[in-house]
């Protein structure tokens, strides 16, 4: 073999030459250690995200341009006992504090002019925003009754202080119309449970304030974020009474809470890890060649480290948590040539040489397995690829270049431990096996009870304070933030509007308009406001005033009305008005909704309705004609829906491209079917205990997971390789030894993962503990088993 006389070489090679091969290992190593020191690590969802034009990557985009996505969030709660004007005082003196750098804008409500210019407004435009059912509303009100009814009630007003000042109103409105228009206001309500008073948000039980604030930090921000933070509660401190509640909601705060997070885990991790290491290092190689084995991983991290930092730049904290995990494998080849040479001192070359064979075998299946992960459409299963393959990389020169001439070790006496042990296990061998197809029959049929979680919240930390402020926040103002939005795109304004108007008769005919939140009722494309305007003149025809004009005349005239008194109304009636704009709404102090409601991006204009996130909502978009066919769902359900079918559908293509590999390279080294399969024997066991368990515990399987599961097919292949590679060249317990600690080193990393609060480093931790308890037992005792029956 090519490797075995390649490594053999470069033993004598370097055996005369030791010093200029430590030189030169110890500056890569100082090189990669100043690398990794300034890494740059982010904590994105991005990188969990597919960055290609898939569906998932576009809903995405689609929820980033939601109105509340990148909103800062603030809500001042003052309970119940707290004056109303002094809420309102504390809000407005809290959004005067919050200036740039870090706050651009704050919204505390539409302001105190929305009240008569508004009525005045709705007037104005009424003839450009009745609907043919407004029409027809009309039409039943022109009765002498309705009539009656209504100038009473306008007498009675104008009796009352402020009626001198209604006046002018009800002369041009004496059938209140405007409240036909009043009634599609209700359709621009972005927040549930909201009241307005002095202009100003008031939730509805009176006890709490909202502010709403642009920052131009992007949510990804740690660092500033941090500042961000800082300095509102500075602010929150000195402006806002203690007696009053303040709580923020916003990504930035949920960014820096896993930033933070992952800095700590991958710290304890990493300590935790090399420890439990240095513990299996103590156990049961207590000599100078296997401190050097404890060093090979830590070496490792910090090249993998250096070498993706090089190819992406940043690099996501999450593939250096999975550091932990690397250093339990890497250190497998360096244990593999320790109890190697152990063996065989005084024959380095040979011992290098004949351990040489398995240990690239299964560097090359591992790293095989990992490079599937290469072509995945999410970025931080890339980076884990790559920071995998180049570690294995890393060890395999280690253990087989380096660790050699540094592992000066002797030959000792064979001692009862652990794999002796197991080895009296061997001649109940029919036991073993009946007993491993049991386990793995029950595996398998709770394996068909396992569910994929696209839920990418159940990834991300959520700290207790945070998920407090959430409960707060819904509490008094309902589920403003858990709305789906459907973007009506055009390719300008107009057109958007246009859509936007369909889809908007579209809900109304199919009784599903109740709830939503959409600008159609109130700004209608030009072409709808063109024949709304020729709907109202057609209406007030000479016959339909004359006819009205009689009846207010004497339903008028005993109440002691002049005959000229509603002579304004029906001259309006008549007047054709101006269309209506987004700056019309504006400047009735409404821009905050119009400007969340109209989204501008890349030449195209999107108008966006907030609907329910239902599955009706989801049918009836489905449903939906040509003519909506600018229409887009943006769901956080519809998206846990397309991550959870995209992580079932990667799970299934990286095990099977996974599995063609290994059986690529088993084939290549062996090329013996029986032999194939007994190597493949722990990637059995280790993936259907892992699935089995999490199927019978309820455990979801998530994105993160489908890591999990390629490495249990890479390491588990190693430790098949080795006993298979043994057994086919005669039973050595130190092989089996070998297996076992290196089980237990990987066991080591993973259970270190354990430990990390942030749901997806605990994820990986939790999952491939399972396969690999799994896959080390099966390696020492179901291939000797089998093969014991003639499976060699």
């Amino acid at each position: 073999m090519l490797s075995t006389k390649l490594f053999a070489s470069l033993y004598l090679f370097f055996s005369h030459r030791r010093r200029i091969l430590y030189a030169l290992t110890l500056v890569a190593i100082m090189v990669s250690l100043l690398a990794f020191w300034r890494l740059d690590m982010h904590e994105d969802i991005r990188s969990m995200l597919p960055d290609d034009r898939s569906n998932a990557a576009s809903v995405f985009e689609l929820l980033q341009q939601t109105p509340f996505a990148r909103k800062v969030i603030v809500n001042l709660d003052g309970g119940a006992d707290l004056p109303e004007g002094k809420l309102i005082a504390a809000a407005d003196q809290l959004a005067a504090a919050m200036t740039p750098p870090y706050f651009t804008r704050v919204f505390t409500g539409p302001g105190e002019s929305v009240g008569w210019e508004l009525f005045a407004w709705l007037i104005k435009a009424e003839s450009n925003l009745i609907t043919e059912r407004d029409i027809k509303k009309i039409e039943q009100h022109l009765t002498s009754e309705h009539i009656q009814r209504c100038l009473k009630e306008l007498y009675a007003r104008l009796l009352t202080p402020e009626g001198s000042a209604m006046k002018g109103l009800f002369q041009v409105d004496p059938l209140a119309l405007r409240f036909i228009g009043m009634e599609k206001l209700r359709f621009l309500n972005m927040i549930p449970q909201m009241q307005l008073k002095n202009g100003h948000f008031i939730s509805s039980d009176g006890r709490s304030a909202l502010l709403i604030a642009d920052t131009p930090l992007a949510i990804t921000d740690a660092h500033r974020a941090r500042k961000m933070l800082n300095h509102f509660q500075r602010l929150a401190s000195a402006k806002v009474p203690d007696t009053i509640d303040v709580s923020l909601i916003s990504g930035h705060r949920y960014t820096l809470a896993n930033t933070d997070a992952i800095k700590r885990d991958v710290f304890i991790i990493l300590i935790c890890s090399s420890l439990a290491i240095f513990a299996v290092f103590l156990m049961f190689m207590r000599t100078w060649g296997g401190l050097f084995v404890f060093l090979v991983p830590l070496a490792v991290l910090s090249f993998a480290a250096a070498g993706v930092s090089l190819i992406y730049g940043r690099v996501s904290a999450i593939t250096i948590g999975f550091g932990a995990v690397l250093l339990g494998i890497s250190v497998d080849f360096a244990i593999h040539v320790y109890f190697a040479l152990r063996t065989q001192p005084h024959h380095m070359a040979t011992t290098v040489a004949q351990v040489s064979r398995p240990i690239v075998f299964s560097a090359l299946t591992t790293m095989g397995a990992f490079s599937v992960l290469l072509f995945s459409s999410l970025p931080v299963q890339r980076e884990l690829a790559v920071f995998s393959i180049i570690g294995i990389g890393a060890a395999l020169i280690l253990s087989l270049i380096i660790f050699p001439h540094l592992a000066k070790t002797r030959s000792s006496p064979k001692k009862a431990g652990v794999t002796d042990r197991v080895q009296k296990f061997y001649p109940a061998g029919r036991a073993i096996i009946c007993g491993w197809l049991v386990l793995l029959t029950v595996c398998g049929w709770q394996a068909t009870k396992l569910e994929f979680n696209g839920d990418l919240r159940a990834l991300n930390l959520v700290p207790d304070d945070i998920r407090a402020a959430e409960v707060k926040l819904r509490q008094a103002w309902g589920d403003m933030r858990g709305n789906a939005v459907i973007f009506a795109e055009g390719s300008d304004l107009q057109s958007a509007l246009e859509t936007n108007d369909r889809l908007f008769q579209y809900f109304s005919a199919n009784r599903a308009a109740e709830g939503i939140v959409s600008l159609a009722p109130v700004l209608p494309s030009y072409a709808s406001q063109r024949a709304n305007q020729q709907r109202w003149i057609e209406f007030w025809s000479e016959a339909n005033q004359e006819r009205l004009r009689r009846l207010l005349t004497s339903q008028a005239s005993p109440m002691g009305f002049r005959p000229d008194a509603f002579t304004p109304f029906f001259k309006r009636l008549s007047r054709p008005s101006s269309l209506v704009n987004p700056g019309d709404l504006k400047a009735l102090g409404l821009g905050e909704i119009v400007n969340s409601l109209i989204v501008s991006q890349e030449g195209r204009t999107a108008v966006l309705t907030i609907v329910p996130d239902t599955p009706l909502m989801a049918d009836l978009i489905q449903r939906r004609g040509p003519e909506l066919a600018g229409v887009k769902l943006a769901s956080q359900v519809h998206f846990r829906h397309i991550i959870s079918q995209a992580i079932a559908d990667d799970f299934l293509r990286f095990i099977l491209a996974a599995f063609a590999v290994v059986c690529l390279c088993l084939g290549l080294l062996f090329r013996n079917l029986k032999m194939i399969l007994l190597a493949l024997i722990p990637v059995v066991s280790g993936m259907l205990f892992m699935v089995g368990v999490m199927g019978a515990l309820g455990m979801a399987f998530n994105l993160i997971n489908v890591i999990a599961a390629i490495l249990i097919i890479g390491l588990g292949v190693d430790y098949g390789i080795f006993m298979v590679n043994n057994l086919s060249n005669g039973t050595d317990h130190r092989t089996a030894r070998a297996v076992w600690v290196s089980g237990l080193t990987t066991l080591a990393g993973f259970g270190a993962l354990v430990l990390a609060r942030h749901p997806a480093l605990h994820s990986i931790g939790v999952t491939v503990l399972l396969g690999i308890t799994a896959a080390v037992p099966s390696a020492l005792l179901v291939i000797p088993a089998l093969a014991r029956r003639g499976w060699k």
